[in-house]
């Protein structure tokens, strides 16, 4: 039995040391629960935590609340995998971004993450790392314009996109929109710090995909707003995420973060292996295919940990899926998941 703490073995990788093993998490929507308020939702986070003993909670709320708060609405009896169905969506013109203002961060819709936040970190007492979330501004917009998030394995045609469209015919009013998101998301990130997480996990949603914004569009459109929204926890252990095919890790190694999530397995990506030789100091999290969980697959995830551990054997990182699991996961997938730190 290890004489490790969680928050010792998380804090030791994260500053980039060897802990006696590797920290491991997990994460899902609890799409049944998620839109019964801030106590229902820590309460669930934290049987979560208790019932696999992860070495650190990330916060998983409903997909959709970023996008609720400017005004778009969701039929939540009919859900599309994680997300419920879009009943109606703000931006349809470039008229529409004008829609887009500032917030206080103050709003019920903010207050209820928060409060979620403060009973989550009250109720680990200290003894496991929690982390927030937080979306990018440019994934908001593209959720306003009525699309789905790019990202995982699915296909998003740039030629298909508005809000590409958008973005060449009227930079100014997205750079507006952009603003007052990231302005509002800055507020919002600085009020979860002061509930007291360690950190946020940073969704970059799949939007540095090679194939739908250009990289000169990228360093337009997306990072400086990233930037915005992270300043106020410049300085905390975050986590960055970005999610699916063809993700781009290495255009993050300089954001305010410790830690780079990809999905290491899916094309397009480089793998985790060798990656400290580009990672500028930061730490890799991942190492396991998402899409098994939930298809009775526990020995095809054992197999992949089994891979990655022997890969990644003297090398700091945070153990993860590549992406959140799927709801319908099985104790038995989650079970072979979080032994597999122990096992190998």
């Amino acid at each position: 039995m290890s004489n490790w703490t969680k928050r010792e073995r998380m804090e030791a990788v994260l500053n980039g040391e060897l802990a006696d093993r590797p920290p491991i998490t997990c994460y899902h929507h609890f799409t049944s629960l998620e839109h019964g308020g801030a106590k229902l939702m820590a309460d669930t986070f934290l049987d979560f935590q208790r019932q696999y003993d992860w070495d650190c909670v990330k916060m998983n709320p409903r997909a959709v609340y970023y996008y609720e708060a400017w005004g778009n609405t969701y039929d939540y009896e009919h859900y599309n995998d994680v997300v419920p169905t879009r009943t109606f969506n703000l931006v349809h013109d470039y008229k529409d971004l004008d829609k887009i203002e500032e917030m206080t961060g103050n709003e019920p819709i903010w207050e209820e993450q928060y409060e979620t936040a403060r009973l989550v970190v009250e109720g680990v007492k200290g003894e496991v790392p929690v982390f927030a979330g937080a979306f990018t501004p440019i994934g908001i917009l593209l959720n306003l314009c009525g699309y789905r998030s790019v990202g995982r394995y699915r296909e998003s045609p740039r030629n298909e996109s508005n809000l590409i469209k958008l973005c060449q015919e009227h930079p100014k009013e997205v750079h507006r929109a952009l603003k007052n998101i990231a302005n509002t998301m800055a507020k919002y990130c600085e009020n979860m710090r002061k509930t007291g997480v360690d950190g946020v996990f940073y969704a970059a949603l799949g939007m540095a995909r090679t194939g739908y914004f250009t990289l000169d569009e990228w360093n337009e459109f997306c990072k400086p707003y990233d930037l915005i929204a992270m300043e106020p926890i410049a300085d905390l252990p975050n986590l960055v995420h970005t999610c699916g095919i063809y993700g781009n890790p290495e255009r993050f190694t300089d954001y305010p973060c410790r830690v780079i999530h990809w999905a290491a397995s899916a094309p397009g990506n480089p793998p985790m292996k060798g990656s400290s030789e580009w990672l500028k100091g930061k730490i890799a999290m991942g190492g396991c295919d998402e899409r098994p969980f939930g298809q009775n697959k526990a020995d095809v995830i054992d197999e992949m940990c089994r891979i990655t551990l022997t890969e990644m054997k003297g090398t700091p990182f945070l153990m993860a899926p590549e992406c959140s699991v799927s709801p319908n996961v099985l104790d038995s997938e989650l079970r072979a998941f979080r032994e597999s730190v122990e096992k190998y």
